[in-house]
């Protein structure tokens, strides 16, 4: 296949940052994203995994995009609509070869239509690739697009493929694109779609797959790793994506989804034997088991409470994943539950793009709770990694900067470097080791992951899901390296500075 020719992207002198694997030929892409799935696995040695497949890849390398989310600047100049550059500003780039031909047609009216139109933030549009027509909805400073709904319907007879138009309100402070509680001004609630014989109910602000062509090899591995299960669970379900695609022949299938908006356009296509829960997966109580579930979490992955429920419910399941970071830190912790990975299959759904999507076939084993003879163990059974035995040495994230070493009660520690404003310390330890970890919170440095004012930092930014405490040595082993969850987070929040590390 051809290389994409963008004159927005850095290598041709624009500024734009989205496509990170354009310069690279197609086949060199897929070995890139291939790789990119090992290297998040490699962070797991103790795990026994199947080889990566062969990423599947896809037949449209260039206008695959069914759906953009893009901020905008409105200006006496004009309307700019793209990425943000290095500065923050708002770059414009509304012929992005990766934008499907229909949704560049829509975008076109759309931004001569916003010319002199104050207050909008941004903008989230989205084609069809079954009827052709056109959902956009507006995040509008205020919740309020000017005009309103006069305004909507004026907008629709400008452009007849733009069947909906939305507004939903802008976050002050800008940071995130889309808006939240987005409404309808005009048109009809939801757009139609179809992935392979499934039809869907997408909704205003509806997560679906950008290239529904693409989603039908996805789909066609769920198919065939759910097999001819009976009682299927679908978690992170959204508007029905797999739930719906396997209900046909199955005895029961249970969709677990918490955004209202989605589990209603699920319930509203789905037939007698589809229940439709609107809820949190982490609140879920099962009081049932199932022949096999699917998860589908947001990139930052699952949570030890959904995993933990999940692996006590279902001897098999299948995991959909678009964060190969998080997706290993997962199956480590289904491995030490009983689920281990049996099929591990990455699939291209953004071309020119680092981005991969991996479904992974997981199946009922032995918990994998410590390895090496014994003498290293996993923290997702209620201990910390590391060396089993009476602690010696340990690694530790406390919140804050502490003084470069101290005494604590029954060890003391050593600052070896600083990580996102945070103190990472070697502790060493004479007596026990929660006395030594107590001090610390005593001199008011919690353990990063356990502190419930930073927890959602840490879990946010940097995908920790426990306390940040790696035993390193006890009485018979020596230099236990970092578990694979704690290299992650170290990376992820910008690595160690070891050079503030003996200030005081």
């Amino acid at each position: 296949m051809t290389r994409i020719d963008c004159p927005h992207h850095p290598s041709r002198g624009g500024a734009c940052p989205g496509c990170g694997l354009l310069e690279l030929d197609y086949a060199a892409q897929l070995e890139a994203k291939r790789k990119r799935v090992e290297a998040a696995l490699a962070r797991y040695p103790h795990l026994e995994l199947p080889a990566v497949e062969a990423i599947v890849p896809t037949a449209h390398t260039a206008a695959y995009r069914h759906r953009l989310k893009l901020p905008v600047e409105i200006s006496p100049e004009g309307v700019r609509v793209g990425l943000y550059g290095a500065g923050h500003e708002v770059l414009d780039t509304p012929d992005c070869p990766v934008l499907t031909e229909p949704l560049r047609a829509l975008l076109a009216p759309i931004v001569a239509w916003l010319h002199g139109r104050e207050g909008v933030h941004s903008i989230d549009l989205r084609v069809s690739a079954t009827t052709g027509k056109g959902m956009v909805v507006f995040a509008c400073r205020g919740g309020e697009l000017h005009g309103g709904p006069r305004a909507a319907r004026e907008l629709l007879r400008t452009v007849p493929a733009l069947a909906t138009v939305a507004v939903s309100r802008a976050e002050r402070d800008g940071k995130r694109v889309l808006g939240s509680a987005p409404r309808i001004l005009a048109g009809p609630t939801y757009l139609e779609e179809h992935i392979g014989d499934t039809r869907y109910q997408l909704h205003a602000g509806a997560f679906f797959q950008v290239d529904p062509r693409q989603a039908v090899h996805l789909h066609s591995l769920v198919r065939e790793m759910v097999g001819d299960a009976r009682r299927v669970l679908d978690l992170y379900a959204g508007v029905g994506a797999y739930g719906l695609m396997l209900a046909p022949g199955r005895e029961r299938v249970l969709l677990i989804e918490e955004v209202p908006e989605a589990a209603q356009a699920a319930r509203a296509v789905a037939p007698e034997h589809v229940e439709v829960n609107t809820s949190r997966v982490q609140d879920l109580t099962l009081t049932e088991d199932f022949d096999v579930a699917i998860l589908n979490p947001a990139r930052r992955g699952s949570d030890l409470t959904t995993l933990h429920t999940l692996a006590r419910h279902v001897p098999r399941a299948v995991y959909v994943s678009c964060g190969p970071e998080s997706l290993a830190r997962d199956l480590d912790v289904l491995a030490a539950y009983g689920l281990h990975a049996a099929r591990i299959v990455p699939v291209d759904l953004f071309p020119q793009t680092p981005e991969v999507e991996t479904v992974v076939e997981l199946r009922r084993g032995k918990p994998l709770e410590t390895w090496e003879e014994g003498a290293v163990q996993g923290p997702w059974t209620g201990a910390h990694s590391g060396a089993t035995g009476r602690a010696r040495e340990a690694l530790v994230l406390v919140v804050g900067r502490t003084r470069s070493s101290g005494t604590l009660d029954g060890g003391h520690y050593e600052r070896i470097g600083e990580v996102a404003t945070h103190s990472f310390l070697r502790v060493t330890i004479t007596g026990s080791l929660p006395r030594a970890l107590q001090r610390l919170r005593a001199f008011g440095h919690p353990i990063a992951g356990e502190d419930m004012r930073t927890a959602a930092f840490f879990a946010e930014r940097a995908g920790l899901l426990r306390p940040f405490v790696h035993v390193t040595s006890d009485e018979w082993t020596r230099n236990v390296p970092l578990h694979g969850d704690l290299a992650e987070a170290l990376e992820r929040l910008g690595g160690v500075n070891r050079g503030r590390g003996r200030r005081g």
